[in-house]
């Protein structure tokens, strides 16, 4: 289940702040971890 949530959350954040990768990257990584 994390796994798939993971990925579409980065691909969604990557897609919608292309510019904004880092900080997107650093917020989801913690919401995903519990989740796993």
């Amino acid at each position: 289940f994390a796994l798939i949530i993971q990925p579409k959350l980065l691909s969604l954040t990557l897609t919608n702040h292309p510019s904004n990768k880092t900080h997107s990257t650093t917020k989801t990584t913690p919401w995903t971890w519990p989740w796993t």
